[in-house]
């Protein structure tokens, strides 16, 4: 029987009771029932309803993300899941996050944020040539450098990893420099190289909260799964990190700790 309620889940991820039943009743989830007709949801059931949330958060009709999620759903292989999926809301419409392009979930074609784009390709000249003006400066301190890989990558991400290095160059304790170039490496899939740059990070500042959490994803994709536990609990007033622990724990079997860590991202997500 699987573990959490419809009222569990809605006092964990803060929706309304009722919206989670006609979500199952959609069939975008598989929840159990028990014997007096009550579902009973996994944790990939919650990982989708927090998912649905922030779907409803970003403006999608209620009827539109049961219907996307639905089709979404039975595209997919076998073997996959909604949850293992990195689903958003744009434009009131649900989109799919994959290989750094988003698809439409109903229709299968290509979403493109031309805002974003639009300013990218207009800036990406400018800091080119910034990078270009700054190679043969003398002046430039640590930080400029980092303010420098910021903005490359943003505008032209192959150059950002040259301007941390020399911030590191010029100051090997910039923990943010290390973030990020571990960071950079970690989604290149230099996983050795990038745990080195978030321990530097934290050796020089072990309360760096994303140098903690970037390295217990990183850890994640190494598949080691108690030292990433060990990561996300440096972070303990980072709400994904608590995330991420419930999920891990419930990974391995961990029950009581998976929820107290779903309670403690609730609380810290809540509007203050």
């Amino acid at each position: 029987m699987k573990g959490y309620s419809t009222i569990n889940v809605a006092e964990l991820l803060g929706i309304n009771a009722e919206t989670i039943r006609e979500i199952a009743r959609s069939g975008v989830l598989d929840p159990e029932r028990t014997s007096g007709n009550h579902y009973r949801f996994s944790f990939q059931d919650i990982v989708i309803l927090r998912t649905a949330k922030e779907l409803l958060d970003a403006g999608v009709r209620k009827a539109r993300l049961n219907q996307s999620l639905l089709q979404l759903k039975q595209r997919l292989p076998a073997e996959r899941s909604l949850s293992s999926l990195r689903i958003a809301g744009d434009g009131g419409a649900v989109v799919i996050c994959q290989d750094e392009q988003m698809y439409n979930a109903e229709s299968g074609q290509i979403h493109f944020n031309f805002a974003i784009a639009e300013l990218a390709g207009t800036l990406a000249p400018l800091a080119k040539k910034a990078a270009e003006q700054a190679e043969s400066s003398d002046h430039l301190t640590s930080d400029d450098w980092f303010d420098l890989g910021v903005d490359l990558e943003a505008v032209s991400p192959e150059d950002a990893p040259a301007a941390y290095l020399r911030a590191l160059e010029l100051d090997p304790s910039h923990s943010d420099a290390h973030v990020n170039i571990g960071r950079l490496l970690q989604e290149a899939g230099e996983y050795e190289r990038a745990e080195v740059h978030y321990h530097q990070a934290l050796h020089v500042e072990p309360d760096n909260v994303l140098a903690a959490f970037n390295l217990g994803t990183l850890l994640e994709d190494m598949g080691r799964i108690d030292d990433a536990i060990s990561a996300y609990k440096q972070a303990p007033a980072f709400a994904d990190a608590h995330y991420n622990l419930s999920r891990l724990y419930e990974l391995v079997g961990d029950h009581s700790e998976a929820l107290k860590h779903l309670k403690t991202y609730r609380n810290l997500i809540k509007p203050s």
